[in-house]
């Protein structure tokens, strides 16, 4: 059974609490200028905003190389899209996104992890990559014109032979590049140099439109009569299509909880009452539901929310110490309608 007290690290900031009263006032939570480009762009860590923006971090050249490849761009994923330029002599490869050469026995992987930059760098500690059998020889930051980036060195016995890995990791709130090196420990130091040039050639062009459930554990196929108004690092922000007032909204956000939950309905009787915003809590109902096959408590309520009385409709879902809310509001006269509009909504809703 829980205590009193439930500790929840809960996916808000408090720009998005503050955004619950008054929808008018949302605002991105990144503040980018978007220049020409054709001149390099300053950036912190592949920050993103509005909706198309170039990202050329981690930039070099070598006079070493007569020759220079064009940049190879790949679309890693909905709203990515990464550049790389080649060592001369490796190819495209089939296997993932990046390039190879057989005869040395090398290779340059990008990839996307649904993790913040942050979130991704503190999960890369000596104790946990050892357990991949990979030891951290090397870290540092790469500031190359304002850009940001982790680049890491690391050591790894594959058969028998020790080969060296470069990891260039790049990220913002919502997601992380990773673009990995892989090569034989003895490499000649040429090439050992193109590959690193190869890695801080990256470029990336990203559509925020396209991100608006990147790093998040759901999505809506569809959000009928409802628009996404504002992505956070953890929730999201459902808006009417046709709303004048702001009056109904809809949040989806997920967290985790410090200790096991045995009761989900004190849990969400936490989050309905211990709110800053809703007063005079009544709650009407609840009823075990399903959301895309999970099991779910579906709470009503009626609620004062800014001195006016409400509807809430809300919806949570628990395992294994994670948590997904979603909490609608509505003026207290709409909450016939606003009931069968959440239901429809439902439909669409899958866990990833």
């Amino acid at each position: 059974m829980l205590n009193k007290h439930i500790d929840i690290h809960f996916s808000t900031s408090s720009a998005f609490k503050q955004s619950i009263n008054n929808h008018n006032n949302l605002l991105p939570l990144i503040n980018i200028k978007i220049i020409d480009k054709k001149i390099m762009k300053r950036l912190n860590t592949m920050a993103l905003a509005g909706s198309l923006i170039l990202l050329s971090a981690c930039s070099s050249t070598s006079d070493e190389l007569k020759e220079v490849n064009s940049p190879q761009i790949f679309r890693i994923s909905d709203g990515i899209e990464v550049s790389l330029i080649a060592p001369i002599g490796f190819n495209i490869t089939q296997e993932h996104y990046g390039f190879s050469q057989a005869e040395s026995f090398s290779r340059i992987k990008v990839a996307e992890k649904e993790a913040s930059y942050n979130s991704y760098l503190s999960s890369l500690t000596k104790e946990n990559l050892l357990k991949n059998k990979l030891l951290l020889i090397k870290q540092e930051q790469v500031d190359i014109s304002g850009a940001l980036c982790t680049l890491m060195t690391l050591r790894q016995n594959i058969a028998g032979t020790y080969f060296e890995k470069l990891w260039l990791i790049a990220g913002d709130s919502l997601s992380s590049i990773q673009v990995e090196a892989s090569y034989p420990e003895g490499a000649n130091s040429q090439l050992k140099q193109a590959i690193k040039n190869s890695l801080l050639s990256l470029s990336v062009t990203t559509e925020q439109t396209n991100r608006l459930y990147t790093g998040l554990p759901f999505m809506f196929t569809e959000t009928p009569e409802y628009k996404v108004k504002q992505r956070y690092a953890n929730s999201i922000v459902l808006l009417p299509l046709e709303s004048k007032d702001n009056q109904e909204s809809i949040v989806i956000s997920h967290g985790v909880t410090k200790q096991p939950i045995e009761n989900i309905k004190q849990l969400s009787e936490h989050f309905l009452k211990k709110g800053k915003h809703y007063k005079n809590v009544e709650v009407l109902k609840n009823e075990m539901i399903k959301i895309n096959e999970i099991p779910a408590l579906l709470t009503t309520a009626y609620v004062d929310l800014n001195e006016k009385p409400s509807f809430v409709y809300q919806v949570t879902s628990y395992q294994k110490e994670k948590f997904l809310l979603l909490q609608g509001q509505t003026p207290k006269e709409n909450k016939t309608q606003f009931k069968n509009k959440i239901d429809e909504l439902l439909k669409h809703f899958k866990f990833k």
